[in-house]
């Protein structure tokens, strides 16, 4: 079995993924042809397998890669506070959408040949689920950071808050699948920043607010 999480930086290997999904695109999954991938990607059909053993390693690689790009476009600033860095982390979740969203339906075609061989269909679920408790421990530990300075509300559980986050880049992933527009990446930027950020900022609640309970003027 080859290596499908070979090295990104690879130019060979790159262009043999853009080849897959660009005939997926074209062609469909189903009747996608290794073939015709080894030759929009300029290699031999013998370089083709030496980094993919079959389609469904091909399949399974371009699924993960479609995750990683994004998170391959963002550069942490480590003097940034834990509210820059969770904006920043956000931004990086709205770069995995950008990437995934115009081509989602052809991926969950994908996923659906490679949930026919339990091999790669088993690894597919290890790496993202791997990638789901990654991200949302590296929320988890901004989030903590920024209630012990002060900068987010105390009273919410870093995990649940985390977790809310998880579910909604997962949600814009689905619905990219049909209404790819409406799943962009600024618009689960704004449902971050509405349902996340806004809420977890530190003061007064939403609740308090509206009862007017801290309501100086009034």
């Amino acid at each position: 079995m080859s290596d499908t999480s070979g090295s990104s930086s690879d130019p060979k290997r790159a262009r043999i993924l853009e080849a897959a999904m660009a005939v997926c695109e074209r062609r469909g999954v189903h009747a996608a042809r290794m073939e015709e991938v080894a030759a929009l990607a300029r290699v031999s059909k013998g370089t083709l397998y030496r980094f993919f053993a079959s389609k469904e390693d091909l399949f399974l690689a371009t699924l993960i890669d479609s995750y990683e790009q994004g998170l391959r476009a963002v550069v942490e600033d480590p003097k940034a506070g834990p509210r820059e860095r969770l904006v920043a982390a956000i931004d990086g979740l709205g770069k995995v959408l950008t990437t995934v969203a115009p081509r989602a339906a052809v991926l969950y075609q994908a996923w659906g040949v490679v949930a026919g061989e339990p091999a790669y269909e088993s690894r597919l679920h290890d790496f993202l689920r791997d990638f789901h408790r990654d991200r949302q421990a590296e929320f988890v530990h901004t989030i903590v950071e920024g209630q012990r300075a002060g900068v987010f509300r105390s009273d919410v559980s870093a995990e649940v808050v985390a977790g809310g986050i998880g579910a909604l880049l997962s949600g814009f992933i689905y619905r990219a699948a049909f209404d790819p527009i409406a799943a962009s990446g600024e618009a689960l930027r704004d449902c971050f920043d509405v349902m996340i950020l806004d809420p977890l900022r530190a003061g007064p609640g939403p609740a308090a607010r509206q009862t007017g309970e801290v309501d100086e003027d009034g």
